[in-house]
């Protein structure tokens, strides 16, 4: 049964780490936060006159794309690599939270979303004295840009399904659909790392992404394999990984979607156009409140292999 309530976190959590592109570290505590608040960063090694170091994880403050999300508000502020951060928030059902960081980069942990959701398993979850609100996609809308494509469809359920081809050996083509629910994020989402291609690096570098790649945090390809000894959580790690971006991506709508995404080929730029002309159709979705059964526990399983 979906919780009514909004929620937030029930004590500070903490961590460090380097980010995978500035390859800075920084420390980051995750806080309680009220009803109605949202996600909401906070640049704690900026001053804090007129709130100018805050960040509302809100799709108009998306101020870049180009291999990670970035957020930005009207003064310049900026904090990159929010989307696997977002992602977990949104498997764990957080409606609300406080996240100061005193660097330009969440840390990318392991490349994944577990560390954060294991993190907030640790500690719990509250709910709040406000009822939960929901999009709800009432139309088609679609975004295609050469070979790739987002829509948004109807449904009564909030469905993710990805599709990615790359003429690599090791990934090639790859397909997933599934509810996502927070048992489905935890248990086959949330672990799905980053991956990239040792031929990149050196472009990536020029221009000050990827400086803080290794093996523990990202899944590196060469020309025929991976690079990494311990392999693959899974087969279809890259595609639960982009499903796993999607997850983050959505998530600054400020609100869970009922409704159905479906991706092929791809990434943060066509996420962010998709939500972006998702509001601009105002006859498309709907604010709802929470509503029970919205998730049947008894039916949250993965999909694999399914045609997009």
């Amino acid at each position: 049964m979906l919780n009514n309530f909004q929620t937030t976190i029930a004590n500070e959590i903490r961590f460090k780490g380097k980010g995978i592109h500035t390859g800075l570290e920084a420390n980051v505590i995750l806080r309680p936060s009220e009803s109605n608040t949202g996600i909401v960063f906070v640049r704690s090694d900026l001053s804090n006159s007129k709130k100018k170091n805050r960040i509302e994880a809100i799709a108009p403050n998306v101020s870049s794309t180009y291999f990670c999300t970035e957020l930005s508000n009207s003064d310049g502020v900026s904090v990159l690599t929010v989307e696997h951060l977002m992602a977990a928030l949104a498997g764990a059902r957080i409606d609300n939270i406080e996240v100061c960081i005193d660097g330009a980069e969440v840390p990318i942990m392991d490349g994944s979303s577990i560390k954060f959701i294991e993190l907030i398993d640790k500690t719990g979850i509250v709910n709040l004295d406000k009822q939960s609100k929901f999009i709800k996609i009432l139309k088609p809308i679609e975004i295609v840009k050469d070979e790739s494509v987002a829509r948004f469809m109807p449904s009564d359920k909030s469905i993710i399904e990805a599709e990615i081809n790359f003429e690599h050996k090791e990934i090639g083509r790859q397909n997933i659909a599934f509810e996502f629910t927070p048992k489905v994020f935890r248990d086959q989402i949330a672990s799905a790392r980053t991956f990239g291609f040792l031929s990149q690096a050196e472009k990536l570098n020029s221009v000050g992404y990827g400086l803080g790649v290794n093996l523990s945090n990202t899944i590196v390809l060469t020309e025929k394999n991976i690079m990494n000894y311990e392999g693959l959580n899974s087969k279809d790690e890259f595609v639960k990984h982009k499903a796993l971006d999607i997850c983050g991506d959505l998530m600054l709508s400020g609100y869970n979607i009922i409704g159905k995404y479906q991706s092929v080929r791809g990434g943060h730029c066509l996420n962010h156009k998709a939500l972006t002309s998702l509001f601009k159709e105002k006859d498309s979705w709907k604010i709802v409140d929470g509503i029970d059964n919205f998730f049947d526990m008894e039916t949250e399983k993965l999909i694999s292999n399914t045609k997009v």
